[in-house]
């Protein structure tokens, strides 16, 4: 999978299912000097649920993006690959459903993956993390992913999707770290002193 393409150029269309065996980049994002890319596949177990890989880059000084050290994932919803024209159950009647769940460190400085599915009434997406906000275009497949740089345990992500005409349809926020977090010192003891 080319990574580095999908940050420069974009992603293609999804595919309407996604076999056991088969990857595909679902979104991509560059927000500043990190990139985020999330790549689908399906479970080879008996359940067969779809799950992504996130991976967090960093820009290089020549401009090239760096491989990542690994990358993390977890269960993700139907949904990505059906875009719903309505908020589904689950989604408490916003046009937007957070899926960010991970960190890593690229570069020595710790990342969070900022990941949302808006439905069809939702044509942009403000994000607003560690004090900055930016401004994206959601693509077909509605599934939006940026890097946001972790500045403060206690920064919260904020987005608020709009429509054609700027009329706000959906909000939803994420908390990177908690307060359970601190207490069992993860991701490591040392993250908690040296990011505050």
């Amino acid at each position: 999978m080319d990574l580095s393409a999908a940050l420069d150029h974009g992603v293609p269309p999804l595919p309407a299912t996604l076999p056991v065996g088969r990857k595909v980049i679902a979104a991509a994002g560059v927000w500043g000097d990190y990139g985020a890319v999330v790549v689908l596949s399906r479970d080879d177990e008996e359940d067969h649920d779809l799950l992504d890989d996130v991976y967090l880059l960093g820009r290089a000084a020549d401009g090239s993006w760096q491989h990542p050290y690994g990358s993390s994932g977890s269960v993700m919803p139907e949904e990505v690959l059906r875009r719903p024209a309505s908020p589904p159950p689950g989604w408490r009647g916003e046009h937007l459903l957070d899926l960010s769940a991970q960190l890593s460190i690229v570069g020595g400085r710790w990342l969070t993956e900022l990941t949302v599915l808006a439905t069809t009434e939702v044509t942009t997406v403000e994000v607003t993390y560690g004090g900055e906000s930016i401004t994206v275009p959601v693509p077909p497949s509605g599934l939006i992913t940026l890097p946001g740089l972790i500045r403060s345990v206690d920064d919260v992500a904020r987005f608020r999707g709009f429509d054609d005409s700027g009329a706000l349809r959906g909000m939803r926020s994420y908390l990177p770290l908690t307060e359970s977090d601190r207490r069992h010192g993860w991701p490591t003891e040392s993250f908690w002193t040296v990011i505050e």
